[in-house]
């Protein structure tokens, strides 16, 4: 009795880490605001980045603020590659990253060990 106990146990936690991983997830892109001559966004990194998608406007100079909730240290630090951006977040202290979009098309950007991620939809 106790080993089946174990094992349907054990079949629930791989159940529920498959469900985290790979469920379902909110795949709209919320648009940035936008400004005259810019676009702005604020990201929130709680167990994530909320929202995991954001829209920008190719050609217009961006401002996405991080604010990090989150103490994990697998958080701490924001890498966008395709922007050339590295940058390391302290708890409730906003960070803002500016580039200007030069390309269409869908880039992702990461957490330092690479284990949370979320996109930049440009168009």
């Amino acid at each position: 009795m106790d080993k089946l106990l174990v094992v349907v146990a054990a079949a629930g936690l791989i159940i529920a880490i498959g469900w985290w991983f790979f469920g379902p997830k909110n795949n709209q892109a919320t648009a940035a605001e936008q400004g005259s001559d810019d676009q702005a966004a604020t990201i929130i990194v709680d167990g994530g980045y909320k929202p995991a998608i954001v829209a920008l406007q190719v050609g217009k100079p961006a401002h996405i603020t991080f604010v990090r909730k989150d103490p994990s240290s697998c958080l701490e630090a924001i890498i966008m590659p395709d922007f050339g951006i590295s940058e390391t977040l302290q708890i409730n202290k906003p960070l803002t990253v500016t580039f200007t979009p030069k390309k269409i098309g869908e880039f992702t950007y990461t957490c330092g060990m690479r284990m949370f991620s979320a996109k930049i939809q440009v168009s």
